[in-house]
């Protein structure tokens, strides 16, 4: 690794399947980069709504509020068995993948010109949660546990943004809070950082606003004067 840091200019793809639970994990991670004074963006990328199906989800954050995705990435978080050894040929050279260990990767994928941390998130889930539903959900947040550590994400900040989006829920909190911490200490107990990318608080985020596209477009509409919106389901 050499010495440059790259600070607060990085684009992150989460790679991962549609109903894993792994919306409320990205935007945590998204959460805590706005309130980190962080300016940042979020989009989530999926060819079907059907259980299952591939999903990615971006984030970009930027000092310079560039939030839009960019053309290349400079990091990948694989988590999808389908399209794991596709992915690894996405992030750019000099770039970082982070990947579950426990799926199964064709030598050829590997490559030389990255950074690469090999993380059994599986595993880590199996032993440590018993009910195999909520394994399936916790295994997102072991992910944002071992990213926090590795790019520098403000512990105290992650928990609040975890607390809040599941506000209400005492055990869902808790054993988020544990899987968060699981991953953390995986990445202090196992690895050194190889790579030149971290995230720093600023204060370029005050006085805004977080919000979705589907919420501003519908606070928008109503400002607007619109009274009725008829839609058709994505999903007969």
């Amino acid at each position: 690794m050499s010495e440059k840091k790259i600070v607060n200019d990085l684009s992150i793809q989460v790679a991962t399947v549609n109903g894993s639970g792994s919306q409320s994990a990205n935007n945590i991670i998204i959460k805590t980069l706005f309130r980190m004074g962080i300016p940042v963006g979020g989009k989530n990328i999926f060819p079907s709504n059907i259980a299952g199906l591939p999903t990615w989800f971006i984030i970009r954050a930027n000092k310079h509020s560039y939030t839009a995705r960019k053309n290349d990435t400079d990091m990948m978080i694989l988590m999808n068995q389908d399209t794991i050894d596709e992915d690894f040929s996405k992030v750019k050279t000099g770039g970082v993948v982070i990947y579950n260990s426990d799926l199964k990767v064709q030598e050829s994928s590997f490559r030389d010109d990255i950074v690469s941390y090999a993380v059994p998130f599986s595993t880590l889930a199996r032993e440590n949660f018993a009910d195999i539903k909520l394994r399936k959900l916790l295994t997102n947040m072991l992910y944002v546990g071992f990213l926090s550590q590795l790019i520098n994400l403000d512990e105290e900040t992650v928990k609040v943004a975890i607390s809040d989006n599941f506000k209400g829920k005492a055990k869902a909190v808790e054993a988020n809070y544990n899987a968060y911490e699981i991953g953390a200490k995986y990445f202090k107990e196992n690895f050194a950082k190889q790579d030149n990318y971290y995230v720093e608080k600023m204060d370029a985020t005050s006085g805004k606003i977080l919000i979705d596209g589907n919420s501003s477009a519908a606070i928008g509409s109503l400002f607007a004067g619109c009274t009725v919106v008829p839609w058709y389901p994505i999903t007969p």
